[in-house]
């Protein structure tokens, strides 16, 4: 199975995201970020991710949270599927799973397994990624697997699928994983909101996918799977898809659709939305520092990163702005911006703060950060369509 690929965007050399520095001496690795688009699929891709060596974590601190809102809703439609009783086996992909299995223990389904990833797939590294995990699966493993625990009735994997570096390979030994009337769920990502916003955050190395509701279900077709269960779950920052699917010989791939184009042009709007975004808030940025003087970011994650590095504004930026304790003073890996604690804000003279982090955590920020507003601080978002935003501000 190929997926055809046309060059979407060449974003130049970017830093790995959570190679956060000791000191501002120290070198990060950087790496060409370029996007392609399928043109059978309408699915924006990495065009050569970054390697995984470079991307692993270096510091035990360096956690991910997936949404888990929904989680409960999901159980119940897990165990409502066809076929499922209280003999049913349900097995689990990586640590993103732990809380669903622990779920539907709860519901009194007791026969599950989750893949262990030192004896299963020979991953001893304390600081694993994600891009560990999908990248040592194979045939052989998965059917090592299956020796130990027997293949699963359903089978859960949320939030890798879009970290695949050989999405192809990854999926045929999920396969194996299941029996024949198996069931898959599927959750990723929903970048739609993103995408048709410009909103570059989503794109950051440890991402090679980004799926929308259409280009999702178009690959889950090509896969060789039936969709038994679909949904999207709403989140303020983005969406969350859940597909539960059963292998299937009848699959109706959806090339001769127009909505392919149509995602083909969405990819290109995303790309012009992004130059157009990057002009506006490099002249927003250059209006507020000659008015107000030092402006800072609040969240040193993944999210500030792509916003600095893609649209080119280290320049305009102090301080970065995290509460975390592992990361105040240390260094950003972009521009080797300083990390400080929101409690120096108001003594550094940061003036404006804009916030890169789920829009969800807003307002508990500004909520404990009252005495940097209550001194003339403003806190600002560099998400469209959220309140504050950057390029509404009147400067």
């Amino acid at each position: 199975m190929d997926f055809k690929k046309n060059s979407l965007v060449d974003f130049g050399m970017q830093p790995v995201s959570n190679r956060f520095l000791y000191n501002a001496d120290d070198e990060v690795p950087d790496f060409n970020l370029k996007l392609d688009v399928c043109i059978d699929t309408g699915l924006i891709c990495i065009n050569k991710p970054f390697p995984i060596n470079a991307i692993k974590p270096q510091y035990g601190w360096i956690t991910c949270f997936e949404p888990e809102d929904h989680l409960d809703d999901l159980v119940d439609a897990v165990i409502d599927l066809p076929g499922i009783t209280e003999n049913s086996v349900f097995g689990a992909y990586s640590f993103k799973d732990d809380s669903t299995i622990d779920r539907i223990k709860k519901k009194g389904f007791n026969k599950t397994w989750s893949i262990d990833p030192k004896y299963d797939l020979c991953l001893d590294n304390p600081f694993l990624s994600v891009e560990s995990y999908q990248d040592a699966l194979t045939d052989e493993k998965a059917n090592s697997i299956v020796n130990k625990n027997g293949q699963a009735d359903v089978f859960i994997i949320r939030h890798v699928l879009e970290h695949s570096y050989n999405i192809v390979k990854f999926v045929n030994s999920i396969k194996l994983l299941i029996k024949d009337n198996g069931y898959i769920v599927w959750e990723i990502p929903d970048c739609e909101r993103a995408l048709d916003a410009g909103d570059c955050t989503i794109v950051w190395e440890e991402h090679t996918f980004y799926f929308t509701s259409f280009t999702f279900k178009n690959f889950l077709h090509k896969c060789g799977f039936s969709i038994e269960y679909y949904n999207s779950v709403q989140y303020p920052l983005e969406n969350s898809i859940i597909a539960i699917v059963k292998k299937s010989n009848n699959c109706k791939f959806l090339l001769e659709s127009n909505l392919v184009i149509n995602e083909v042009d969405r990819a290109k709007e995303f790309v012009e939305r992004i130059s157009y975004r990057k002009k506006k808030i490099h002249k927003k940025l250059t209006d507020i520092s000659g008015k107000f003087g030092s402006i800072a970011i609040f969240g040193g994650g993944h999210l500030a990163v792509a916003f600095i590095s893609i649209l080119g504004l280290h320049d305009f930026f102090s301080y970065v702005v995290d509460d975390n304790k592992n990361k105040k003073g240390m260094y950003m890996p972009i521009g080797k911006i300083p990390i400080i604690g929101s409690e120096l804000m108001t003594n550094k003279g940061v003036s404006i703060c804009l916030l890169a982090l789920n829009p969800k955590n807003h307002r508990s920020v500004i909520d404990n950060n009252s005495e940097f507003v209550q001194s003339g601080g403003v806190f600002l978002s560099i998400f469209p369509d959220t309140d504050n935003y950057i390029e509404d501000y009147d400067a």
